[in-house]
């Protein structure tokens, strides 16, 4: 029977090749589409699973709270957190702490090989109890026994030693000792929170284990089983305040492992993360797109039902029974999707390689068989669910009236196709919407004023400390296509530091992000002065230094604050000359002068709102180079700026980074986000037009007659347009008066505000 019905469902698809085109064509293009975003949805969800036990894996986080009672949530937390969990909880069953480069590049060499690393993380003997690595060579026991050990993965191993082993062999790095391969690893997988490329001990930074004073760490823990994670938490706080003399205010938390890719965004995260919501609106885009694609399906199916009406009449008066047409009329209808999903396999896998140069990743297709035997369920679901109603619509033709004369447009039908028409315009109209809204954002992010100049800066990134940064800077400061230079202990856009300080005489404590930087640093990238003065050789009391011994309060040097930091110490005016408190040692507390105020600037993404910010000039601390470029022949002024680097330090790769570059680097994701939205907008509302094309043209089809009447009568093609469109202008104006309360309303993921942060649900995008 199944035989017999796949005949007569390819010779009924030969016989009307253009619908069946149609329906192929939107049906393929829907399902690639629809494919390739619930394998991005996959890989989304994927991130740390591949970590054993990774359900019972969290990371310890925190929120610094100000003295207002402000949070400011935070991935970092100290060095003697881990130490205390191993020894006190009994739940615990590994627990790891890591520490990243936090910027710092680092020379590495074996023999005439030299290169510069950033990917260069430190971590405890336990990481490996944490952590699921895949061991190339060596084992988790013997990777990192001593601070002379490094484990590498296979990448950085080939990279220095070709195919050769490279166990036992030595690495020098710049601040450290010879270096002695004791591991290979695999290559973390691309779905994890933070990869490395070098693994070394933890003890190379001494003895830290009592330290609860620094949080430039990550803390992640391993239990022996399910936990309460609020009673767990609750255990934490209480260990922290009773290891804590400081009387810190600061409150812990944990994260599930396979959490933190999507749902977290906290202050110095390891790696970017992405969001959940863009899961959650590329599988709305994916149920829009095959919603369009089946909907085009019935439409037709429904609309040329009277091309086979008297096949139907003839098949039931020699007795066919009405489950035996319908079996029929589904048969062709899952044959058809199953056509479709053969086609959107192909156009997915040929387009593959564009949508991960889109996205950043590295999809594959053909990896995964379980993702495609769901979706081969996926296309029978489809499959059946778009034809039932064609099927037990035709099925119930009655035999005198279809062999009398069968017409299409019978009222319930009618109705119900001009009803998903609406459907589809709908959908479309908010995506299109959508897609502009998001384009202006992006514009408005791309135009926005920073508050600083990065156009044209380039900054220059050293390794470790070198002699003579001055002669460096007077040498390029004689090359034409050089503005000005600054030196800075880092870059503006990048990693910073904090303290939590106050105004002399105020229990108004806030943390303070702050960069160690130059004289002439505020000219280089032109941030406006708002009162006072930037660092100047011409001050000595500018610089930090590290105080006196006796005085019980001494000022150690200077510091510029931003227009935020100024409103959240509250300091009244005069601020020029005010005193905070930078650090206590005892009953000693040292001072900084603030000798200006700059107009506030981004600093971080626009997402976030622009927190306290402040400079200070610590000599000796400089590890780059910032340059402003005249932009004229930039590429030869490179060169000479290499070229110069390489007469000075000739030991020393010359590497940099263009800060507008860095800047971009913040918004990539919703830039990747921007791209594939109206991507996918154009594809479903192309599918939309493609269904709505085949309904007209079967109209027309359907009306040649009367059109033939009607220019005899003298009507013009211009009247005949206007009345075949007539019926679907009525549609789309219904579908616009549908959807604009639905664009009103919580549709996109962020809206951008000139002064900083985001809502992540607009009341109104009208507005």
């Amino acid at each position: 029977m199944l035989t017999h019905y796949l005949k007569i469902a390819i010779r009924n698809m030969a016989k009307n090749k253009v619908y069946t085109f149609i329906n192929i064509g939107g049906l393929a293009i829907g399902m690639a589409c629809t494919l390739l975003i619930v394998l991005f949805v996959k890989n989304e969800l994927s991130y740390d699973r591949h970590n054993n036990d990774a359900a019972n894996i969290y990371r310890v986080v925190k929120d610094f709270v100000n003295n207002d009672g402000t949070r400011l949530p935070d991935a970092t937390s100290p060095a003697a957190l881990a130490p205390a969990m191993r020894k006190e909880m009994p739940e615990v069953a590994a627990v790891t702490t890591v520490f990243p480069n936090w910027g710092q590049i680092y020379l590495i060499k074996h023999g005439e090989k030299k290169l510069q690393e950033e990917r260069l993380y430190r971590a405890d003997s336990s990481f490996f109890d944490v952590f699921t690595c895949q061991f190339v060579h060596g084992n988790a026991k013997t990777a990192i026994p001593d601070t002379k050990s490094i484990v590498l993965t296979e990448s950085s191993s080939k990279k220095y030693f070709g195919n050769d082993d490279a166990m036992g062999k030595r690495l020098t790095i710049d601040g450290m000792s010879d270096m002695i391969v004791t591991a290979v690893i695999k290559d973390l997988p691309a779905e994890s929170h933070f990869h490395f490329d070098f693994l070394v001990s933890l003890s190379t930074l001494g003895n830290i284990d009592g330290n609860w004073g620094q949080y430039n760490y990550y803390t992640y823990v391993k239990t022996k089983r399910a936990i309460n994670q609020a009673a767990f938490t609750a255990k934490i706080e209480t260990m922290y305040k009773r290891a804590d003399n400081q009387g810190g205010k600061n409150l812990f938390w944990i994260q599930p492992l396979k959490d933190i890719h999507l749902k977290s965004a906290l202050k110095w995260e390891l790696e970017p993360n992405s969001d959940i919501l863009y899961v959650y609106i590329f599988t709305m885009i994916a149920i829009f797109i095959i919603l369009i694609a089946a909907i085009n399906y019935m439409n037709l199916a429904t609309a040329t039902a009277s091309i086979r009406a008297k096949e139907i009449g003839v098949r039931k008066v020699i007795g066919a029974l009405k489950k035996s047409l319908v079996n029929q009329l589904l048969t062709e209808s899952v044959l058809i999707c199953l056509i479709a999903l053969i086609a959107a396999a192909f156009l997915a896998q040929l387009v593959i390689p564009m949508v991960n140069n889109l996205t950043g990743k590295q999809l594959n297709l053909l990896a995964n068989s379980s993702f495609l035997v769901y979706a081969l369920l996926g296309t029978l679901f489809l499959g059946a669910a778009a034809g039932i109603f064609p099927a037990l619509y035709m099925a119930s033709f009655k035999p005198v009236t279809v062999l009398k004369g069968f017409k299409s447009n019978q009222k319930g039908a009618l109705n119900l196709r001009k009803s998903l028409v609406v459907v589809q315009f709908t959908i479309s109209i908010v995506l299109i919407i959508g897609a502009i809204i998001i384009s202006q954002q992006m514009q408005f992010i791309r135009s926005a004023k920073m508050g600083l100049d990065a156009d044209k800066v380039v900054v220059i990134n050293k390794s470790s400390r070198i002699q003579n940064k001055q002669s460096y800077v007077n040498e390029i400061l004689k090359i034409k296509g050089v503005k000005k230079v600054a030196m800075s202990q880092g870059m503006v856009g990048g990693l910073n530091s904090t303290s939590q300080v106050n105004v002399k005489g105020s229990p108004n404590k806030q943390l303070v992000n702050y960069l160690d930087v130059g004289n002439g640093y505020f000219d280089v990238l032109n941030i406006e002065m708002k009162e006072g003065r930037g660092f100047s050789d011409k001050f000595v009391s500018d610089t930090m230094n590290n105080g006196l011994h006796g005085p019980l309060e001494q000022t150690i040097g200077g510091i510029v604050l931003n227009e935020t930091a100024v409103k959240d110490l509250t300091i009244s005016a005069p601020v020029i000359g005010k005193q905070i408190l930078w650090q206590q040692d005892k009953d000693t507390m040292y001072y900084v002068k603030i000798i200006g105020v700059t107009k506030d600037f981004h600093f971080t993404s626009m997402r976030n709102k622009i927190k306290p910010f402040g400079f200070i000039n610590t000599p000796g601390n400089e590890n780059r180079f910032t340059v402003k470029l005249s932009g004229q022949n930039i590429a030869a002024t490179m060169a000479q700026l290499e070229n110069t680097w390489n007469a000075l330090y000739p030991d020393k790769p010359f590497q940099y980074t263009f800060m507008d570059e860095a800047f971009a680097k913040l918004y990539q994701s919703e830039a990747r986000f921007q791209k594939v939205f109206i991507v996918l907008v154009v594809l479903g509302i192309f599918i939309a037009s493609l269904g709505l094309f085949a309904l007209a043209t079967f109209a027309a089809q359907q009306r040649v007659k009367e059109i033939g009447i009607r220019k005899v009568l003298g009507a013009s093609v211009a009247n005949v347009v206007g009345l075949l469109s007539l019926d679907f202008l009525k549609l789309v104006v219904i579908a616009l008066v549908i959807s604009i309360p639905i664009i009103g309303c919580k549709i996109l993921p962020i809206k951008y505000t000139s002064n900083g942060g985001c809502s992540r649900w607009p009341d109104c995008l009208l507005l």
